[in-house]
């Protein structure tokens, strides 16, 4: 869902280069944006992308597609339907269990009048290659005047396989009411039903002055989850505050301490894609970081408290151009390798225009090891900005560290439309893997004088033939070829199981 970045409203306040080149892991025409990655820990070679993507006659829908090589092929996008054909869907995300079961949360909402509204909850027991049927993790009803189903992150207990699906209040102020509140939704079930609660308790309470009170889950592998979100209530701190909420496998109960507490978390530019994001060491449930925006150096930077044992450190900033300098950060994500180390991506934009979001950016890492902070790694190339980058659908990428490879995954508009790309960055040779992911199994040639070749596993499906204004042309069960010489010259659309493809007729 489209939500302004998170500001508290008293804030108001050494390169490696590399020729990086990415992997283009979605094909629309016209907008694919806010992607997810996750990998399996069973089988790091096994990863699942999902992103929102426009789908002909749906609105923005859910798209997901898989990889059991390490990246180098990809399936065909699965979409996922809607609850109501008029609805819209955001904000996906992913988790694996340690079985390698696949969790995929998102909100599926009537995202003009919001009369209805959820946090849809998918299995998929194979990896990515079919989803079962949707759970309602939490409905908009649940919660009157609170739209509480705003970016469900989505976090995996690799011990016991509970799924905990956090959210905040949605931006509308219209509509919603103080105070505000995170949210938390747990199923011990394998996702087949779902208990939600606030997340936030006296004297933690997240408070009124904060409309979106973002939580960021994790789990370590013993069990142990944790979530920080912020917080300001002058009853309880005359600072603000960003609040921790644990809880030990198998405690029943939730501990609450101070992360941070003071000035400097935010940005009083409201353009920023400024969500913060917790990143737990799977290995070391007392050690963790979490990263979000700050001016408190001179301009938007990435910053990043840290624990280790019981308290967190001081705020420390990320990026390594000179302070100041005018540059904007945003858009920020990190994951810890299995190893401990830490890896964290942002967009940067110190080799575009100084002090302004609408600049050329590019994509930087950095990574964490052994408590020291290497050389910064730039991993794409200099993409100019759009207006859509103001809009819903780029508003975080996303970080998967695994066995010393850093995937890292977001939108840009290289092409001309917002697209998704991803980059694999393998630690033990510092080297950029380059490698061709298609999107959807190509029906060639295309474009075609009439005669389109369908991939084999496609045939003998049911499918449906579209003009570009969605006119319904043809309808049956698909063949090995698909005939439209008499067909006029355009752009035809092909809808074969839950698979759409482009056709050129000339």
């Amino acid at each position: 869902m489209k939500t302004k970045a998170i500001i508290i409203s008293f804030i108001l306040l050494n390169c490696l280069h590399g020729k990086a080149q990415n992997t283009l892991v979605s094909a629309g025409a016209y907008f694919e944006g806010e992607p997810f990655l996750a990998v399996n820990p069973q089988n790091n070679l096994h990863l699942v992308a999902a992103w929102m993507g426009y789908q002909l006659n749906q609105k923005i829908v859910i798209k997901s597609s898989f990889s059991t090589d390490g990246g180098s092929t990809w399936s065909a996008p699965i979409w996922q339907p809607h609850q109501l054909s008029s609805n819209s869907s955001a904000d996906v995300s992913l988790g694996f269990d340690g079985n390698g079961n696949l969790y995929m949360a998102y909100i599926d909402y009537d995202n003009i009048n919001f009369t209805n509204g959820a946090v849809i909850c998918r299995k998929s027991t194979n990896g990515g290659q079919n989803w079962g049927a949707a759970v309602v993790a939490l409905s908009i009803a649940s919660c009157p005047n609170q739209l509480c189903i705003d970016r469900p992150w989505i976090a995996v207990d690799p011990l016991t396989g509970t799924v905990a699906v956090t959210s905040m209040n949605a931006d509308q102020p219209t509509i919603v009411q103080a105070p505000y509140h995170p949210y938390l939704s747990i199923s011990g079930d394998g996702g087949n039903s779902f208990q939600t609660q606030i997340l936030d308790v006296a004297p933690y309470l997240a408070g009124s002055a904060i409309r979106q009170p973002m939580p960021s889950p994790a789990f370590a592998a013993d069990g142990t989850f944790m979530a920080l979100y912020p917080s300001y209530d002058p009853s309880q701190s005359i600072l603000p505050r960003i609040v921790e909420v644990s809880k030990t496998a198998p405690a029943s109960f939730y501990s609450y301490q101070t992360a941070f507490q003071g000035l400097g978390f935010g940005t009083s530019n409201d353009t920023l894609k400024s969500g913060p994001h917790l990143a737990l060491d799977p290995n070391n449930a007392n050690r963790a970081a979490y990263f979000f925006i700050t001016e408190v150096f001179g301009d938007p930077d990435i910053a990043f408290i840290e624990k280790n044992g019981s308290t967190w450190s001081i705020t420390a900033r990320v990026n390594n151009d000179s302070q100041g300098n005018g540059a904007i950060q945003d858009l920020v994500w990190a994951d810890y390798d299995t190893d401990g180390d830490l890896g964290v991506c942002w967009r940067d934009r110190r080799n575009g225009i100084s002090a302004t979001y609408q600049s050329p950016s590019q994509i930087f890492c950095r990574i964490q090891s052994n408590g020291a902070w290497q050389n910064e790694l730039i991993i794409s190339p200099v993409v100019t900005d759009d207006s859509i980058l103001l809009e819903s659908g780029n508003d975080f990428l996303s970080v998967q560290f695994e066995d010393n490879q850093l995937y890292t995954i977001w939108g840009d508009v290289r092409s001309g439309s917002l697209k998704i790309y991803l980059n694999h960055y393998d630690q033990n040779d510092s080297t950029n893997v380059v490698s061709e992911i298609p999107t959807l199994p190509k029906v060639f040639p295309n474009p075609s004088s009439g005669l389109f070749e369908i991939p084999p596993h496609l045939t003998q499906q049911n499918f449906e033939l579209r003009d570009a204004r969605g006119t319904l042309l043809l309808n049956g069960v698909l063949s090995e070829k698909l005939d439209l010489s008499s067909f006029p010259t355009g752009i035809y659309w092909l809808k074969v199981a839950e698979s759409q493809f482009q056709l050129l007729k000339n």
